[in-house]
């Protein structure tokens, strides 16, 4: 390969490990994964095309939510650090505590937040007279689930049960007792 390629490609890769902040890190993942699993949940041939449109509605909705949480206390943690740490560790202390932020808002503020927000937000795009739309898609696809798989019924044989009379004259039982030392 061109060795001024090879040194362009260098640059790039060390100017961007120079400067790599979790946040941007992981607002680049959720991106990804805003316009990925959506699409991929729309390509599924075997779907139901009622249950693709709702499964990739709801996935890119968590994304959406999930980007600004990620940023917000990424950048507000790091913010946090550079006001209380001492200056010889704010550089490093605040790189930490964005990864801290990011961690604390995949584990407990993204997850909580798509719980109250996304069913309401789901319940407005698919409300029908009855109620809500999206319950009825969860039992839907359970039904279409168990037709296409139906769940396998379990076959009860009974135990035919030894006498002891059939184990006589084997090896296995001696009427008359072990032997010490035999097999």
């Amino acid at each position: 390969m061109n060795t001024a390629v090879l040194d362009k490609f260098k640059k790039i890769c060390l100017k961007l490990g120079e400067n790599n902040k979790p946040t941007y890190v992981v607002m680049a993942i959720a991106a990804v994964k805003g316009i990925c699993r959506p699409t991929f949940t729309m390509m599924d041939k075997k779907e139901e095309p009622k249950t693709k449109k709702y499964t990739a509605i709801r996935e890119g909705l968590t994304e959406i939510i999930a980007i600004p949480v990620y940023w917000g206390l990424g950048e507000g943690s790091a913010k946090l650090a550079n006001k209380f740490l001492p200056d010889e560790l704010k550089a490093k202390g605040a790189k930490n505590c964005m990864l801290i932020g990011v961690c604390a808002a995949a584990l407990f503020v993204i997850p909580g937040l798509c719980s109250l927000a996304i069913k309401p937000l789901m319940d407005k795009f698919y409300h029908n007279k009855k109620g809500a739309l999206a319950e009825k898609f969860d039992e839907i696809s359970t039904a279409q689930a168990l037709k296409k798989h139906p769940a396998p019924q379990p076959v009860y044989t009974p135990l035919k049960r030894p006498s002891i009379q059939s184990f006589a004259g084997t090896g296995i039982y001696k009427p008359y007792g072990m032997k010490a030392g035999s097999l």
